[in-house]
């Protein structure tokens, strides 16, 4: 499996066990079904209750609500602190340390011997920015 294909199967997973991820809010992704076209919420209006998709396509929230059977929801780019949150779900106790470094252990294992580590790029936000070896670690928790 390619680095890309992982990071797309972390991504996945954290987007189903955080829903909040799939809101209809700022930083949104969204696909148009017919053209393939990925934009990005970039912008909700308090009055006029519009979305900005992209650059160039505004769209009234009420139009894109009403046909959402045109767009399918990819949902935000997770950050590395809904891996935190997602790792908890998983059943995973993860500590960032202030030097970078992502300790992890299943919950049910007790010795500190079996902690694993993996450096992480804490001038990174995002998992998509991460190295392949975080996404690499990440990844065997799923299985």
């Amino acid at each position: 499996m390619t680095h890309e294909e992982k990071l797309q199967a972390v991504t996945a997973d954290i987007r189903k066990q955080l829903p909040r991820l799939m809101k209809l809010e700022k930083g949104c992704l969204l696909r148009m079904k017919i053209s393939n076209i990925i934009g990005e919420i970039i912008g909700v209006g308090s009055k006029e209750n519009y979305i900005v998709l992209g650059e160039d396509e505004v769209i009234p929230d009420y139009y894109l609500k009403k046909n959402l059977y045109i767009y399918k929801i990819i949902g935000k780019e997770p950050m590395l602190t809904d891996v935190l949150e997602w790792l908890n779900i998983l059943n995973v106790k993860a500590e960032i340390t202030d030097r970078g470094m992502l300790y992890a252990i299943k919950k049910d294992n007790i010795p500190m011997r079996d902690y694993i580590s993996v450096k992480i790029d804490l001038s990174k936000p995002y998992l998509k920015d991460q190295s392949e070896e975080l996404i690499n670690f990440l990844y065997k928790f799923l299985n």
